[in-house]
């Protein structure tokens, strides 16, 4: 049993591991997505101050149109990039929920081993109180022979 168990327990070391590094990679992912968010409603915003500023000024038709076809495209990014973040969280939450899962079978395995260990250790440790005592029974049997 004892084999297996740790056998098992390299096996679920390598999925924690491999748990981790997925984690990870969606957490990088996500990052990197709320990043992109910030820096294209950044943009947006200093684009729409722009077509504000240049409207005071004054703007053709064309220029208008050209201003707000670009807004709206940078809208539509910002509501394709949100559906990115949310299928980004969803990744993340996935993952860790995956890396929770081994980790905690994982310690299962590694609490029967250490009670495993201990129940062998106690199990020694008896015999080795049945030994000596069977060595002090036999010399106070020798002893009082004499």
């Amino acid at each position: 049993m004892s084999k297996a168990l740790h056998l098992l327990l390299e096996q679920l070391d390598n999925q924690e591991r491999k748990a981790a590094a997925e984690s990870g990679a969606a957490q990088l992912q996500l990052q990197q997505l709320e990043q992109q968010q910030q820096t294209l409603s950044q943009y947006q915003r200093n684009y729409s101050q722009q077509f504000q500023d240049r409207g005071r000024e004054g703007l053709s038709a064309h220029q208008f149109g050209h201003f707000q076809g670009f807004i709206k495209k940078l809208e539509l990014a910002q509501e394709q990039q949100q559906g990115g973040l949310m299928q980004a969280r969803q990744q993340l939450e996935q993952s860790r929920a995956a890396w929770m899962a081994v980790r905690t079978r994982k310690q299962a395995i590694e609490k029967l081993l250490e009670r495993e260990a201990e129940r062998k250790q106690i199990e020694q440790h008896r015999q080795e109180q049945k030994m000596m005592d069977n060595m002090a029974i036999y010399r106070f049997y020798n002893k009082s022979k004499r």
